[in-house]
């Protein structure tokens, strides 16, 4: 059988004095030195003494290529157990892979001796969520008490050196929000993307779980935020949407991993975090939070849906919100047509609460616009023959400019 071998790890200095855990990942297709950067202040918390981490970030592409992984270091007894009986036997299943070996050494050593609690700081609406409810607890010892970002994929998910740009621009903020608000911070950088250059859609959880258990020595508890409710939890070959499965399979001895976020909606999070002052301030949902974006249209809708999009008005431009309000109902009707559920949560959120939606919206809403009528035309004829016959003309148009010249 083809394997995967996951070298001894090492230690090394980067230039600004930062610490790099390393190992060479070897492969019949591979030679990589996959690196994993922490700032120097948190030296002393990365975990030398096993390989999880490496493991964590290879395994979904060693299942994609069908290799056996050998580890040449000790990983996690109870991580070796979690993935071997039931992640990797479900995940191949799941991708119609053969079932992968994973041969090493185990360890069941404690080695996390500063009780740290982590959470992720996107700004984004899940992130803040998950701060806003583990900020206060009765539980004291589960509130957080650091605060996280990984160059893992979710600003580019090839990696590069435009990724790593703005990965240093997303670390200067959430360093800044930490300082403001009386939590830590700690960044880990790595080249892992342009190892796996694989989809950050289906690969996002594991990419990320894989930064914070190079820092077990640091965090025994960490929340990582879902993107979705526990009812959509599925696995397929496009989608993963496992994260209360994957959080307990990759927690170890020294870390417990926590699905928040998973136990409700997209509207009841924006509910939420409205209460929660800071994001008055600080809540971004897409670059710029340019209206014009997706993104931006959704929160904005959502916030106007519960009442509460003033709040924002140092985050969004509500003034163009209310100045073109038909413009964004119609889209979200459009879209609560075409099943989106977030959308249908905001269209459930203003029918609860009687917020009218006038009649003429309501009509232009059943108007396609690009977006559907590129869906409409691509089931009539086939996208394949559509994308086919724009080629063509495509073709057809350049030699016709040539002869024109």
């Amino acid at each position: 059988m083809k394997k995967l071998v996951i070298e001894k790890i090492f230690l090394k200095e980067t230039d600004e004095g930062n610490s790099r855990i390393c190992s060479n990942i070897k492969s019949d297709k591979e030679d990589f030195l996959l690196w994993f950067e922490v700032d120097k202040e948190y030296k002393d918390y990365i975990l030398t003494e096993r390989a999880d981490a490496f493991l964590t970030v290879v395994l979904q592409y060693a299942i994609k290529q069908e290799l056996d992984i050998i580890v040449e270091d000790k990983i996690s007894s109870r991580l070796y157990y979690q993935m071997t009986t039931y992640f990797v036997p479900m995940l191949c299943k799941t991708l119609n892979k053969r079932t992968i070996e994973i041969e090493a050494e185990l360890d069941n050593k404690v080695y996390n001796s500063q009780k740290a609690v982590g959470a992720a700081i996107s700004c984004g609406v899940d992130s803040f969520y998950t701060i806003s409810k583990h900020t206060s607890l009765k539980e004291k010892e589960s509130n957080i008490t650091h605060l996280t970002f990984f160059n893992a994929g979710s600003l580019g998910q090839l990696g590069g050196e435009e990724t790593r740009k703005k990965f240093k621009k997303m670390v200067k903020r959430a360093k800044e929000f930490a300082k403001q608000n009386n939590f830590k911070f700690v960044y880990v950088d790595s080249n892992m993307n342009e190892f796996l250059r694989m989809r950050h859609f289906n690969t996002h959880s594991l990419r990320s779980l894989s930064c914070v258990l190079v820092l077990q020595k640091l965090f025994s508890k960490y929340y990582f935020s879902s993107g979705y409710e526990f009812k959509e939890t599925k696995m397929s070959e496009e989608t993963t949407y496992a994260d209360m499965l994957i959080v307990q399979c990759v927690s170890t001895e020294n870390t417990i991993f926590y699905s928040s976020g998973i136990e409700v909606n997209r509207i009841e999070k924006v509910k939420e975090i409205t209460k929660y002052k800071p994001t008055y301030n600080w809540l971004n949902v897409c670059p710029n939070n340019d209206v014009s974006m997706e993104k931006c249209k959704r929160t904005m809708l959502e916030l106007d849906a519960i009442g509460k999009l003033d709040l924002y008005k140092n985050v969004f431009d509500i003034d163009y919100f209310y100045k073109h309000k038909d413009k964004f109902l119609t889209f979200m009707l459009r879209r609560a047509r075409e099943k989106n559920v977030y959308y249908i949560e905001s269209y459930n959120e203003y029918k609860a609460r009687k917020k009218k939606i006038p009649i003429y919206v309501r009509l232009i809403s059943y108007i396609p616009d690009k977006r559907n009528l590129k869906a409409i035309i691509f089931k009539i004829f086939g996208e394949k023959r559509v994308r086919r016959l724009a080629r063509q003309e495509d073709v057809i148009e350049q030699s016709w400019e040539k002869i024109e010249r």
